[in-house]
């Protein structure tokens, strides 16, 4: 057997979720078994002894953890991106990460289709992760010619900050924590959650998530795909294979909806009860852009030129959209088949599905699903 080190938190989802997936992984290999620090000494600057165990996983905060490792020949996978990139890959340290850059921008993209024109950032001064995610967001607030009012301040959410940021906002946190602590601060000041404000986090942190008021909406980062990939990098390291020459980033795997953003934001009440209906009938098989403008009460090209105007593209793009993102949805949470993904996603066939989700994804529905499941 090898024996195989943790060193991972598990307050947080990430660190949960990452160790799921790298213990899936190892059911496939078979012939580990993993080697726990002991309780309450995460802090140290060396939890496992390096004699003890063949290979390690483990979120690296500090550079200095991992020399007794290396002195002992040990390999060692990190999945903290404590430490910006240029320093991980000045210390050859093999990574596997969420795509913190994908997470900036598919926050904007996600706040940007509900219409929000004010945009903040609140997150850590100096956390590599936190620090990438305010950077891709902003800068795809930016190259939309907005503006990004931003705060740093470690393990807090200044009151007078939001004071700052025009409304309505849609602020990203750079996790559900900062998230909580935004929510906080939008009450000490009396904003509304989120006809003020809406909030949304990164990790999707069930727990926490469900513990705010209002409940808190996230970026799923692919914890669980990153603790597949770490194992398998450390399964090859340890055979010997040379480690990558930067770190291997998985993409987001979506936005979870709740409470603090289900809003829509735009000052063309026509085009948000367009919007609105779209979202709530986009999965019934047959919905038609000419239904969308009878229930919008007003005529079809008008409301196509209104609803491009505000949001920047048509009627039966969105009605793709909303339909692509449940069906990507379903794919990597059930083991529903085809056929019936298809039917709950709004269209006709098997094959009309797989032929649309081919030209938005790139990839086919079932290569689509595989990638989920072995985090790739």
């Amino acid at each position: 057997m090898l024996r195989i080190g943790i060193q991972v938190d598990l307050v947080g989802s990430h660190g949960r979720d990452a160790l799921r997936g790298m213990m899936q992984f190892a059911n496939r290999v078979g012939n580990w078994e993993f080697v726990m620090p002991p309780m309450y000494s995460l802090g140290r600057k060396r939890t496992v002894n390096p004699r003890s165990v063949d290979g390690m996983l483990a979120m690296i905060h500090d550079a200095r953890t991992i020399v007794p490792f290396r002195r002992a020949g040990v390999p060692v996978v990190n999945i903290a991106r404590t430490l910006d990139d240029e320093a991980l890959v000045k210390l050859r340290l093999p990574s596997v990460l969420p795509d913190d850059e994908a997470i900036g921008r598919m926050a904007y993209d996600y706040f940007r289709n509900r219409g929000f024109r004010n945009f903040g950032f609140c997150g850590h001064p100096t956390a590599g992760w936190s620090r990438t995610r305010e950077r891709a967001f902003a800068d795809a607030v930016e190259q939309a010619h907005g503006r990004c009012f931003r705060v740093e301040v470690a393990d807090s959410v200044p009151p007078d900050w939001l004071k700052s940021v025009p409304l309505p906002a849609g602020i990203l946190a750079a996790n559900d924590r900062y998230a909580w602590h935004a929510a906080d601060a939008c009450r000490n000041v009396g904003l509304r959650v989120p006809e003020d404000v809406a909030i949304l986090g990164v990790d999707n942190d069930v727990l926490v998530a469900d513990l705010v008021r209002p409940s808190l909406s996230s970026v799923k980062a692919a914890a669980f795909a990153i603790g597949f990939q770490a194992g398998r990098l450390l399964s090859d390291l340890m055979q010997g294979a040379p480690p990558p020459p930067r770190p291997i980033l998985v993409p987001p795997e979506g936005v979870v909806t709740r409470h603090s953003t289900d809003v829509l934001v735009m000052e063309d009440e026509v085009v948000v009860d367009a919007a609105r209906f779209i979202r709530e009938n986009a999965l019934r098989a047959g919905i038609s852009v000419a239904e969308v403008a009878d229930a919008a009460a007003i005529g079809r090209r008008t409301l196509e030129r209104r609803f491009k105007a505000v949001l920047g593209r048509s009627l039966h793009d969105e009605i793709r959209r909303v339909r692509m993102d449940k069906a990507k949805q379903l794919l990597r949470e059930t083991t529903l088949d085809m056929p019936a993904i298809a039917e709950q996603c709004g269209f006709l066939s098997q094959a009309r599905f797989s032929t649309v989700f081919r030209q938005q994804a790139g990839l086919t529905p079932t290569e689509f699903r595989r990638g989920a499941r072995l985090g790739r």
